[in-house]
């Protein structure tokens, strides 16, 4: 009778138990997988998780545990277990082009992409301005492209336009991937262990003790499987950041001697001047509305102006004559001879 109500609590803690464990597993994965996107390794401090959990078995020295059960504190990949197992790679890569033709480089950069069996993970694009003529359209991809094709897919883009920067780094997360492979495989025999000690228990508190470490593992479990999945995302996966720019004029990449410097900075200041008298004629032209309007108000202005000043000096000529008039005196008439 004890054993069958210990069964019957046993599954009912599990259920309440598994319910609250994966909802905290979900909101654990999702900040785990953020953190691994941005290129980092998710995880805690492996000394004190370790520690926790030898700390937690040790609240079990009331039961009875069986031999077989393993202790994943001191379970570590050994070196046969890493030399056996392929090397687990992160390749990650940016590349800054420039292109004479915007639109046609968009086009087969997304097409060499699709071609090779990658994803485009995040674009964002920028516009030139109407106010500006030297501002020119400019894009930013965050692409993933199947490992194994990788260099490939970096030198079909290399052509497409002008590289001015490149960037490449690899990663070796073999030991690591190892590791979390290792404790996984240990946890999860662990856990199936306890499951069957979970039946043998005959009284509540141990059901409570074992439920309790269980949950504790069951964490674990969720936490290095998300970690496994993404270093398998990662390696299977290579990452490229690729900033493309229009430009009008390419610029030169390859090493130039003294005078061939000069003679480009020639070339350019000839260049921007050119530009500026060009800027200036469009604004001049493209201004003409305006021009016009401003005119025609000036215009008007000018001739109110005028006729105002012209009606005063009429006036003031008037008055002039009027005084003229009303001062002058009678002159004496001449003594007869």
């Amino acid at each position: 009778m004890k054993k069958s109500l210990a069964l019957i609590l046993a599954a009912i803690i599990t259920a309440f138990s598994m319910t609250a464990c994966g909802a905290a597993d979900k909101s654990f994965a999702a900040a785990d997988n953020a953190a691994m996107a941005e290129g980092g390794y998710y995880g805690w401090d492996d000394d004190v998780a370790w520690e926790e959990s030898v700390e937690a078995e040790s609240s079990f020295d009331s039961i009875d545990v069986p031999a077989e059960v393993p202790n994943t504190s001191s379970k570590s990949p050994s070196q046969s277990e890493i030399e056996s197992t392929s090397r687990k790679i992160i390749k990650n890569g940016s590349l800054d082009i420039e292109t004479l033709e915007y639109d046609r480089f968009i086009r087969e950069l997304e097409s060499s992409v699709i071609a090779v069996g990658g994803y485009i993970e995040n674009f964002s694009e920028y516009g030139n301005s109407i106010y500006n003529s030297t501002s020119y359209r400019s894009a930013s991809y965050t692409v993933r492209v199947p490992a194994e094709k990788y260099d490939g897919f970096i030198n079909t883009v290399g052509e497409l336009g002008t590289v001015t920067n490149s960037n490449h780094s690899t990663e070796d997360v073999t030991l690591r991937y190892v590791d979390v492979e290792a404790r996984l495989a240990a946890l999860t025999a662990e856990r199936d262990s306890f499951m069957e000690l979970m039946e043998k228990a005959e009284t509540v508190e141990d059901i409570l003790r074992i439920q309790e470490y269980l949950t504790d593992v069951n964490y674990q479990i969720e936490s290095y499987t998300s970690q496994l999945n993404t270093m398998k995302n990662q390696v299977s996966y290579s990452t490229v950041r690729i900033n493309v720019s229009e430009v009008q004029r390419i610029t030169p990449t390859e090493p130039k001697t003294v005078w061939e410097r000069i003679s480009t900075n020639l070339s350019e200041n000839m260049y921007n001047i050119s530009e500026g008298f060009k800027d200036f004629f469009v604004g001049a032209v493209s201004s003409a509305p305006y021009l016009v309007i401003y005119g025609f108000v000036i215009l008007i202005i000018v001739f109110i102006v005028v006729v105002i000043v012209k009606a005063s000096n009429r006036r003031q000529k008037k008055r002039a004559e009027e005084f003229a008039r009303r001062n002058e005196q009678p002159r004496d008439p001449e003594p007869k001879q």
